[in-house]
């Protein structure tokens, strides 16, 4: 390697990425072109990282620069792509980088993998492989990493005091190597643990909260009807219901009213999206009542209970709802994309409950109001939060030890 191209990698390992990217100049080896994608990946054009990273990948150079190139362009796959494919690259890329020695980038690649598996909702997986590479003798850099993943793993399970830990640790590992980038990467994530993120409906009152009333709320002996995510948890059982939008309707109608009652037709009337619910709509209703009843009973000790009136939600806990900060579309697909993935308009609207048609109109809203960032085109359309392009931060190390 000649001298300017390490000075360019000692500079993306410290954040430099304009610095690099004049080091690393017009070079063409696969290793200058590596270090440009990561560069353009600092700065945020990750088209131009990916053109990089892709002709890297594909050079003629020594085995170890190419696979480098291949676990930043899992990285860029992470943030751009699907996170199940971005998954299976960075564990391939794992082992390849630990069969090349280089034992450092290949536990990076799977704290990449750990970030993919959090994005598809595999929490355990994705814990089970932070815990793995914090078990091995790290940098003080990597255990910063590592303790920024698990502190987005607990984040995305609500559990913000185990976050507020992690990020504890990341910055005690950050005192002893001191990087800014990670330690913006940390200041932003602290922000949103204390971010008022939703609204709480408790007894006919609504409070804004944070992650950590959110979280103390789901420790407690309650019944939590989620909408911003539509599913609803007690104890240790949670029931998800994004893919059930009738039982869902019924069951935030019985929880809006909790303790009384609601009448039959409005039930009917708000679930089937009618205006004049008939003797067919009241027989539907008993139908779907039943099967809301199934779910619920044993799970969450709850059950929709026939009065004179219509029916009420009989529950031996305090039933809470967990709101969307406003009640439009918009508000609740703002927080499904706030975990940080790149979600397709058809995905939004499978979790959210809504058609593809109304997903789209609130993200040309978000979009429009910088809330949120289209990238791709075609099929291949995806919307993020801004912010940061790259999810994990082995591109913001620069793939390179310091020194």
């Amino acid at each position: 390697m000649g001298e300017e191209l390490k000075e360019a990698a000692r500079a993306l390992a410290d954040g430099e990425a304009l610095r690099a990217l004049s080091l690393a100049g017009r070079d063409q080896s696969a290793l200058g072109l590596t270090l440009r994608g990561i560069a353009y990946a600092q700065l945020g054009d990750l088209e131009l990282a990916r053109r990089s990273l892709l002709r890297a990948a594909a050079g003629e150079d020594d085995a170890l620069t190419r696979a480098r190139a291949r676990a930043a362009l899992a990285e860029i796959e992470l943030t751009t792509g699907s996170p199940a494919s971005a998954a299976r690259a960075a564990g391939e890329s794992a082992d390849e980088l630990e069969r090349l020695g280089d034992t450092r980038n290949a536990a990076m690649q799977r704290l990449v993998r750990a970030r993919a598996e959090v994005l598809l909702g595999r929490l355990g997986e994705a814990r089970r492989l932070a815990v793995e590479v914090l078990a091995a003798d790290l940098p003080a850099d990597l255990r910063a990493v590592a303790a920024l993943t698990q502190a987005e793993i607990a984040t995305r399970a609500l559990a913000a005091t185990d976050a507020a830990a992690a990020l504890a640790r990341a910055r005690q590992s950050l005192s002893r190597s001191p990087h800014p980038l990670l330690s913006r990467a940390v200041s932003a994530l602290e922000k949103e643990l204390s971010a008022k993120v939703a609204r709480v409906l408790r007894r006919g009152a609504v409070c804004e909260v944070d992650l950590f009333a959110i979280e103390a709320l789901c420790r407690g002996d309650t019944l939590l009807v989620d909408a911003c995510r539509r599913l609803a948890s007690a104890g240790r059982v949670t029931i998800l219901l994004a893919r059930r939008p009738i039982l869902f309707a019924l069951l935030l109608l019985l929880a809006r009213a909790w303790p009384e009652p609601v009448p039959r037709d409005e039930l009917a009337a708000r679930a089937f999206e009618t205006g004049n619910p008939n003797a067919s709509h009241r027989a539907r209703l008993r139908v779907e009542i039943g099967r809301l009843r199934a779910l619920t009973t044993d799970g969450l000790g709850a059950e929709p209970v026939a009065t004179k009136e219509g029916y009420v939600l009989a529950s031996r806990r305090e039933v809470i709802m967990l709101l969307p900060k406003t009640d439009d579309e918009a508000a609740r697909v703002a927080l499904l994309l706030a975990d940080g993935a790149s979600w397709s308009a058809q995905g939004l609207a499978d979790l959210t409950g809504v058609s593809k048609r109304t997903a789209l109109r609130a993200l040309t809203m978000l979009v429009e109001g910088g809330t949120a960032v289209r990238t791709g085109s075609g099929t291949a359309v995806r919307y993020r939060r801004p912010g940061p392009p790259v999810a994990s931060r082995m591109l913001l190390l620069g793939l390179l030890p310091k020194g």
